[in-house]
Parts: structure tokens; C-alpha cells; sequence
């Protein structure tokens, strides 16, 4: 696959950032005490840390002047989508 523009890079992570924000403000006013709340907070957590993964790669390959591969982002950014309409549907 093709490689992305290095000017794509802070784009990419202030999306990333907005991802993060809202998924923590849904952590924080979720229920975790119920089973649902259980697996719901699970998802939301997981979000998280595959969000902040994939900023961590990005500014690894930032810092030793690489370029950050389309299809390490989209399949990022799929698991990213598949976790959320997994917590949809426990909603």
C-alpha cells in the first residue's frame, strides 16, 4: 500500500484525541455494576488503548523520519469501528 503524507500526521492524531475524549466521558458516566455496564466499559476501554496504540505508532514513525503505512491505519481504524458497533449493540 501506498504511504501517507507526512502532513496527515497531526490530522490523524487529533482525530485520534477527539476518539479518546469521548470514550472517556462515556467511562465516566457509564455504570459499571451492572454485566452490560461491565461489558460496555470493557469496550470503551478497550477504544482507548487501541486509539492511544496507534498514536504511539504514529509518532514512532514520526520520530525516525519514516512514513506510516495506509493499511497499519485502516486496519486500525476498522478494529477501532468493529469495537464501537459492539458497544451499540450491548447499548
Amino acid at each position: 500500500m501506498s504511504e501517507l503524507p507526512q502532513r496527515m500526521n497531526g490530522r490523524i492524531v487529533a482525530l485520534l484525541l477527539l476518539l479518546q475524549l469521548l470514550s472517556v466521558y462515556f467511562l465516566w458516566t457509564l455504570n459499571p455494576v451492572s454485566e452490560v455496564g461491565e461489558a460496555i466499559f470493557a469496550l470503551y476501554l478497550s477504544v482507548d488503548l487501541v486509539s492511544f496504540a496507534m498514536i504511539s505508532h504514529i509518532f514512532r514513525v514520526d520520530k525516525w523520519k519514516g512514513s506510516i503505512r495506509r493499511a497499519t491505519l485502516v486496519t486500525g481504524c476498522c478494529f477501532l469501528a468493529l469495537l464501537l458497533l459492539f458497544a451499540a449493540f450491548l447499548l
